[in-house]
C-alpha cells in the first residue's frame, strides 16, 4: 500500500517537531542516551535516494553533501512543519502522540539552528529550507526501562529478543528523513536517514517517550554540528 504523509495539526513555532536531523553528537553528560541502529530503511519521505551514501564516523546511516555548496552564503533557515509519514507503526499512534512527536522535533530544530541562524518564515537569498519526516516511533513502556535497567534478568531477555528487530523489547525508536535545500531554488544540498533507539542506561530513563526525545535532541544538536562544520567553524 502507498505510504503518505500525515500533517500535524499544530504548526506554528511553539510546536516542537520533526525529525530532520543530521549527524552526530553526545547527549546528556556524557551518557549516550540513544544508539543508532545497525541498519535503516527508507520510507519514501525524501523521494530520490540515489545521492546518498552509507554514513561512517558518527555520520547518519545514509548521508548526502554537496560538496560545491558555499555554506557561509546562507545566514537563514526556513524549518518546514514536520510531518509522521504513514506506515503501520506510525499508523497506531494516537493523535495526541502524533501531534507532540512533530511539535517537540520541530523546536528541537528551532531552538538548536536558532543558535547560529536567523529563523524565518519564507525562502529568500541567503536562506536555507529544512523539511523533515519522522518515518517510524516507537514508545517506550515506563515500566519496562525501569525493570530492564534494574534487573539483570529482564535486561538479558530484552536484548535477546529484540535482536530480530533491531530494537529492544521496552526501549523506544525513532526513525528520520530530512533534507536541507536551497529555499529559492529548490536544489538539495544536504540529506539524511537516521534511526536510533534507547540505550541501556540511566539516561534513558524518564517516561514513554523519552528515547525518542533524546534522539530528536540527538539529531538537531547533530545537525546544527554539521552545518557548523561545513561552514568551517
Amino acid at each position: 500500500m502507498r505510504e503518505e504523509a500525515i500533517k500535524p495539526r499544530n504548526t506554528n513555532r511553539t510546536s516542537a517537531a520533526i525529525a530532520l536531523a543530521v549527524v552526530g553528537a553526545v547527549l546528556l553528560a556524557g551518557c549516550a542516551a540513544t544508539r543508532q541502529t545497525r541498519s535503516v530503511e527508507p520510507a519514501g519521505f525524501l523521494g530520490d535516494y540515489s545521492q546518498l551514501r552509507e554514513g561512517k564516523g558518527g555520520e547518519e546511516q545514509l548521508i548526502y553533501i554537496d560538496e560545491n555548496t558555499n555554506w557561509k552564503g546562507y545566514d537563514s533557515v526556513l524549518i518546514d512543519s514536520v510531518t509522521i509519514w504513514y506506515s503501520q507503526k506510525t499508523a497506531k499512534l494516537s493523535a495526541e502522540d502524533q501531534k507532540n512527536l512533530t511539535d517537540f522535533f520541530y523546536q528541537a530544530l528551532h531552538d538548536e539552528l536558532g543558535k547560529d541562524y536567523r529563523i524565518v518564515d519564507r525562502p529568500g537569498p541567503g536562506t536555507l529550507r529544512l523539511r523533515a519526516a519522522i518515518t517510524q516511533a516507537k514508545g517506550a513502556q515506563v515500566l519496562g526501562n525501569t525493570v530492564t535497567t534494574i534487573v539483570p534478568q529482564a535486561r538479558l531477555l530484552s536484548t535477546l529478543a529484540g535482536v530480530a528487530t533491531d530494537t529492544q523489547v521496552f526501549v523506544g525508536a525513532a526513525t528520520f528523513e530530512g533534507e536541507i535545500t536551497e529555499s529559492l531554488s529548490g536544489r538539495r544540498l544536504a540529506a539524511a536517514v537516521d534511526e536510533r533507539a534507547g540505550a541501556k542506561s540511566l539516561g534513558g530513563l524518564g517516561g514513554k517517550w523519552k528515547d525518542v526525545d533524546n534522539a530528536f535532541r540527538h539529531w538537531a544538536e547533530s545537525l546544527r554540528t554539521l552545518l557548523a562544520e561545513l561552514r568551517g567553524q
